[in-house]
């Protein structure tokens, strides 16, 4: 494992080895741009979104950028089976997540879905009709960018919530909870990629609109559906929901398990949610916005979530505490509706990834408000929920 270690660390940083940015460009762009507008105008009415969300960048700019491969066959098209694209971390691809191009006749593949700022190998083969094998290519190449958008064929607004710099040191995790629209129009292809890829098989439904009892992962997958307010009326009046949501939460992470919490399109019940936690997890103001913003790219150039939209619950939270410490009154939002501190201090210690070693490669590649980037590798996680800075809780009533 030390060996291994010590290869990819190696590796990371070698010259020559492709770079692939898993952001499109659109978001690149406008991750650039906002932060440094956003960080020199607190004036909320001012956002730049709409600029990047248009037609000049092309459609679909709420998926990813991957890898692009090209392979030639070796054998008849008649005695393939399929194509199987292998990718992994691991040189052994020990544990690795596949594609299967829906065309065995295909002579290339985008591969997506990517983390930042890790090292993969990558293998494509032809299966067969006989069980035969032939390797048609190899290689390796690593990541970079902050935001990891998902392409999840028939959903729309797919993202991980890992990879920002947190007020308490480190960066979300990547790969465990994710932010969504419905899932209902999930196809066979989607449901591989969010469950055998990506390790979602928890869905919380955030609609009262259906009258759904069962995931659309599948019967036998985690589901749990509940009214939410959007906005600061969600803060008000969905307290208690919101408490039962982290404890479902928390308890499938307990179990290892990925979650997925959606509404219909994935801006507003979601990006209350999604608010919440993010700023449980420390997220900075300015981060909080632009996290909001980026849901914009999955809506027509006409329909926009601006930051505007959480400025009201930005002033509602800041309630719970001193302004200018956010995890602090987010902490104590938390506690006030219901939370215990441990529970709260177990969560952070999960999600929360400090297990990263401290990297000045490509050090502007990762747009965020932290100072460096920070390389994730394979090592036992660190946190503890003792090891959690811990905000002092207080007690505030807030109508």
């Amino acid at each position: 494992m030390l060996i291994s270690l010590l290869i990819s660390i190696s590796l990371f940083s070698q010259p020559g080895i492709e770079v692939v940015n898993i952001e499109n460009e659109a978001v690149s762009d406008y991750m650039k741009a906002s932060k440094e507008i956003y960080s020199s105008n607190n004036n909320y009415s001012i956002s730049i979104v709409s600029k990047y969300n248009n037609s000049k960048y092309g459609n679909k700019l709420h998926w990813p950028r991957g890898k692009k491969v090209v392979w030639s066959h070796h054998s008849p098209i008649s005695e393939i089976s399929n194509i199987l694209i292998s990718v992994s971390e691991e040189s052994d691809y020990s544990s690795s997540f596949t594609f299967i191009p829906s065309d065995k006749s295909a002579t290339s593949y985008e591969i997506l879905n990517l983390i930042p700022h890790r090292l993969y190998y990558y293998k494509i083969e032809e299966i067969l009709l006989n069980g035969n094998r032939n390797l048609l290519l190899s290689g390796i190449f690593r990541t970079e960018g902050q935001v990891r958008m998902i392409q999840v064929p028939n959903c729309s607004n797919v993202r991980d919530i890992g990879g920002w710099p947190s007020q308490y040191g480190g960066t979300v995790r990547y790969g465990r909870l994710f932010r969504s629209g419905s899932l209902n129009s999930i196809t066979s292809e989607g449901r591989h990629k969010l469950i055998d890829n990506l390790g979602v098989v928890s869905e919380l439904d955030l609609r009262y609109e259906v009258n759904q009892s069962y995931s659309s992962l599948g019967r036998d997958k985690d589901y749990d559906r509940r009214r939410h307010e959007a906005g600061v009326q969600g803060l008000k009046k969905s307290k208690a929901d919101l408490v039962k949501d982290l404890r479902w939460i928390i308890k499938r992470l307990d179990e290892g398990k990925n979650v997925d919490w959606h509404c219909a399109i994935g801006c507003d019940r979601c990006g209350l949610v999604s608010f919440v936690i993010e700023g449980l997890l420390g997220l900075s103001e300015l981060d909080l916005s632009r996290d909001f913003e980026l849901s914009t790219f999955s809506l027509r150039s006409n329909n926009q979530r601006p930051r505007a939209h959480i400025k009201s619950m930005l002033d509602y939270i800041k309630k719970y505490g001193p302004s200018d410490d956010l995890a602090k009154c987010f902490y104590n939002y938390w506690l006030e509706i219901g939370m215990h501190s441990e529970e709260l201090n177990h969560f952070l210690g999960i999600m929360l990834d400090n297990s990263e070693i401290q990297s000045n490669i490509n050090s502007n590649s990762l747009d965020s408000t932290a100072d460096s980037i920070r390389i994730p590798i394979k090592v036992t996680p660190s946190i503890s929920k003792e090891s959690i800075p811990r905000p002092s809780p207080k007690s505030i009533s807030v109508n």
